[in-house]
């Protein structure tokens, strides 16, 4: 019978990027296994990954007048009428088990939050909702593994089963030729949680301690969007006029802004892991300060990769810049094996394999 992932989401972020990845490796593996997704983000993925067609040839739309969770519902309830019964579905998210009541699919689904145990008393929908679903479904894939000991004591604990190695990323299949330039650069959505306004709060200090031994066209980039990006626009207007070099970008694509960069932080205060952009910057062959929160050890050891305390300090961060930018801008081959190492990391075949024994049940 054919599988089949479920994307409830009109756009894509870490989860939904590292899912397109884990089904393109699937499709190329030869899994009759199609990805169900709104048509808005469908649109996306055909306009960012061209070249992946045998991917995009095993997308099925769900065409809807405008987003919304519930009309994607009643759209994909629809869609489904078509498909065969007794199929796998896989949701990354949001799991629709009231969709396949009474038609005999095999059930499966992720926990992707890092930050929250699902719990039917705790507050707003996600863990009253994500509880229940464990209920109903065969198969629980946890991507955090203290979120993953933390529901040790569910009925449905016997179900579940930890992300092998957190992230995947499908690597690209060629180099960016970009010139690297000395840019320190904080990538992602620009909300709470992130570590964002810790950051900004210290860059003055963090500057002042790199400015005597910057090299020339030195820089912090910020890129994304989201809730805090008026917060960042004023921020970083108020850290130029103090002489910080400071620039914020809006939404930059990862690959090309990752290629010209040389240094990336990932300061998430709760936990830095399994963050899919540490792994596209180490992919990239850029240096990663991780803020040493959470399960964030768990990316392990690897070139390029430094940890700071959870509680940021200037001087620290700066040396730990300083050092990482220093290799990767001028030591020979050093580029090379930090790819080398990522790929091996975050690429690797067991994760896909760990996907493709959880759509067969």
């Amino acid at each position: 019978m054919p599988s089949y992932i479920v994307v409830v989401s009109p756009s894509y972020g870490g989860a939904e990027k590292r899912f397109f990845d884990v089904f393109t490796a699937l499709v190329r593996d030869g899994v009759d296994v199609q990805m169900v997704a709104p048509h808005c983000l469908v649109r996306q993925l055909e306009s960012d990954h061209a070249d992946r067609p045998e991917a995009l040839r095993r997308l099925l739309p769900v065409a809807l007048p405008s987003w919304g969770r519930l009309a994607f519902a009643r759209a994909f309830r629809s869609l489904l009428r078509s498909l065969p019964r007794g199929s796998a579905f896989h949701y990354p998210m949001n799991c629709l088990w009231p969709l396949h009541l009474g038609r005999g699919d095999r059930l499966s689904m992720s926990v992707v939050d890092c930050t929250r145990v699902p719990s039917p008393f705790g507050p707003g929908l996600y863990g009253a909702w994500t509880w229940w679903s464990g209920l109903v479904v065969r198969r629980i894939d946890v991507l955090s593994p203290a979120i993953h000991t933390a529901m040790r004591g569910y009925r449905f604990a016997g179900r579940m089963s930890l992300t092998p190695g957190g992230t995947y990323v499908v690597a690209p299949l060629a180099l960016s030729q970009a010139a690297r330039q000395p840019h320190v650069v904080f990538l992602g959505r620009l909300v709470e949680g992130k570590g964002l306004e810790d950051l900004v709060e210290i860059m003055p200090a963090l500057w002042r301690s790199i400015e005597s031994r910057a090299p020339r066209g030195f820089a912090f980039k910020i890129a994304g969007y989201g809730a805090l990006e008026p917060f960042v626009q004023e921020q970083v207007a108020a850290l130029r006029t103090r002489g910080v070099p400071v620039d914020f970008l809006g939404f930059a694509a990862a690959d090309a802004l990752l290629a010209q960069s040389a240094v990336l932080l990932s300061l998430q205060p709760v936990t830095n892991f399994p963050s899919r952009v540490v792994a596209e910057a180490l992919l990239a062959g850029c240096g990663v300060v991780v803020r040493d929160t959470g399960d964030s050890r768990q990316f392990g050891e690897l070139p390029a990769l430094e940890y700071c305390a959870a509680r940021l300090d200037a001087d620290e961060l700066a040396s730990k810049v300083l050092m990482l930018l220093n290799r990767v801008m001028g030591e020979p081959g050093f580029e090379a094996q930090v790819r080398q190492t990522a790929r091996a990391r975050f690429g690797s075949h067991a994760y896909v394999d760990y996907f493709r024994r959880l759509l067969a049940g």
